[in-house]
């Protein structure tokens, strides 16, 4: 079977989204008026078969992933609720029967997909990598796993007990900073987070819920960086360096690409260094490393940048040196500060 690289997207998503603009029309006309019983039927099947039926033979025969056919139905069983109103018996047992199925194969299809990963990757124990790659497998889109991704590594970094530190690897999260000002982030949150909720609920309860919601949110990823940051260690192995730090940075470099590395804590306003840290100058750095050739540093919910200077801190720079095999009296002139 030939597979096509990538598919039509005009006909992957075009014909889908004319079956949902023909079942919304319909419903505003005096014919659905006329028939709505009968109606409501055959645009709930529409809207949750027919849709994904023909975004599935659109993309059957392409790189994208089959799983991706259930964002089809999910947005149909929406979409047939909003217009439908009330529930009609077919909307009725889809939403009682069909669903929870769908939900429980998602599930199952994101623990095979781990374990796939698991198995294909073996020497690699972070989280968040494997996370993205999962997520990138299931949604089809490497964009949109990294989005994916980065909220299961929240939730398990949130969660999950932190590991010792593994021999070899080099810990950063004393030497950042990075944890008085989250903790700071956080008191002022909370102690603003409440007075807000009871002020805007006096105008609207429905909105204050939403904003603390998104507030405590916000707090548990703080949370969860700050744990991430001892879970995930820089390393060194097979001629590269891992370099992390928590949810909001990580990049993998190889060691013949690094022109000269330097212990430093100052920064130079004559080149545009990217500071490998969730609160830019509020944390500090220890190493400074200028690459040969750019490379590109995933940030936080997977945005990419490209960069050719990078600063970052670690609790031990002295034996990050000698892992990397740069002697101390070969460091480069640390840059004129500010």
């Amino acid at each position: 079977m030939t597979i096509s690289a990538r598919p039509n997207w005009t006909l992957a998503l075009g014909l889908p989204l004319l079956v949902m603009t023909a079942c919304t029309m319909l419903v505003f006309t005096p014919l659905f008026l006329h028939h709505e019983q009968r109606l409501s039927a055959a645009i709930v099947l529409d809207l949750t078969v027919t849709a994904p039926l023909l975004y599935f033979l659109a993309i059957r025969k392409t790189s994208i992933s089959n799983v991706t056919t259930i964002r089809i139905f999910l947005l149909g069983v929406l979409l047939a609720g909003l217009l439908l109103g009330k529930q009609t018996p077919f909307l009725h047992f889809i939403k009682t029967w069909i669903s929870p199925l769908v939900e429980c194969w998602i599930i199952y299809i994101i623990a095979r997909k781990f374990y796939q990963a698991r198995k294909q990757n073996k020497g690699e124990t972070d989280f968040l990598t494997q996370a993205r790659d999962t997520a990138a497998r299931i949604t089809g889109s490497q964009h949109l796993g990294n989005i994916l991704g980065s909220e299961w590594a929240t939730l398990y970094y949130a969660l999950a007990p932190t590991p010792a530190l593994p021999a070899g690897a080099f810990s950063y999260a004393r030497s950042t900073g990075a944890a008085p000002v989250t903790s700071a982030f956080l008191i002022c949150m909370v102690a603003e987070g409440i007075g807000l909720h009871f002020l805007i609920a006096r105008w609207s309860p429905l909105t204050a819920w939403i904003l603390t919601g998104l507030s405590a949110y916000t707090m548990l990823q703080l949370f969860a960086h700050i744990r991430a940051m001892k879970a995930r260690p820089i390393r060194v192995e097979e001629g590269r360096i891992f370099l992390r730090n928590g949810l909001v940075a990580d990049v993998a470099i190889d060691l013949s690409n690094i022109e000269e590395i330097t212990l430093t804590t100052r920064t130079s306003s004559k080149e545009k260094a990217l500071k490998l840290a969730l609160f830019g100058a509020l944390e500090s750095h220890a190493v400074r490393i200028k690459l040969r050739q750019p490379v590109t540093v995933t940030r936080l919910f997977g945005i990419r940048r490209q960069a050719d200077v990078l600063l970052f801190a670690v609790d031990k720079p002295a034996d990050l040196m000698a892992a990397i095999d740069v002697p101390p009296a070969q460091n480069a002139p640390q840059p004129p500060s500010l």
